[in-house]
């Protein structure tokens, strides 16, 4: 029941959002990046190979665009998240078919971090999102309570 309450609420994607590319940078960093498939195309004597970021780049925007467009009337924030997320996607795609013609490896590149870039953004604006809705009113509560101060008080 209260897996249901925490999939329901607005904030959810965002958290989503959040969690996978943490989960990316992650398998990254602990370079668990391992080839998917080999194109059989050749770029400067080596071939071109599909590695599971490559795939992750693709099918990680689609959830995301998914959900975020069955809330897009939400606001602003998930409106971005929906553009950006169709943009890698289109990005992904165009990267992942660079792969399968012979010496397009400047645009191949080009194209990954245009997605890289466009994916980094779909998680500022999740980071936003969850910062303007938790943090901002934390903060306001907090100076609410430091600006008064005994001097000002008019019960005393």
């Amino acid at each position: 029941m209260q897996l249901r309450k925490a999939v329901e609420n607005k904030m959810f994607p965002h958290f989503l959002a959040v969690f996978q590319w943490a989960l990316l940078v992650t398998g990254l960093a602990f370079n668990l990046n391992f080839s998917v498939s080999v194109t059989g195309t050749i770029a400067d004597g080596g071939l071109k190979v599909i590695m599971l970021f490559h795939i992750w780049m693709l099918l990680l925007p689609v959830a995301l665009c998914l959900i975020f467009f069955r809330m897009r009337r939400e606001g602003i924030a998930e409106r971005y998240i929906v553009g950006l997320s169709i943009l890698t996607v289109l990005f992904s795609i165009a990267n992942i078919s660079f792969h399968y013609v012979n010496d397009f490896v400047l645009l191949m590149k080009a194209t990954e971090i245009v997605a890289w870039s466009l994916y980094n953004s779909m998680f500022s604006v999740s980071v936003y999102r969850i910062s303007a809705v938790f943090l901002l009113p934390a903060l306001r509560r907090f100076l609410d309570g430091k600006t008064e101060t005994p001097l000002n008080n008019e019960r005393l």
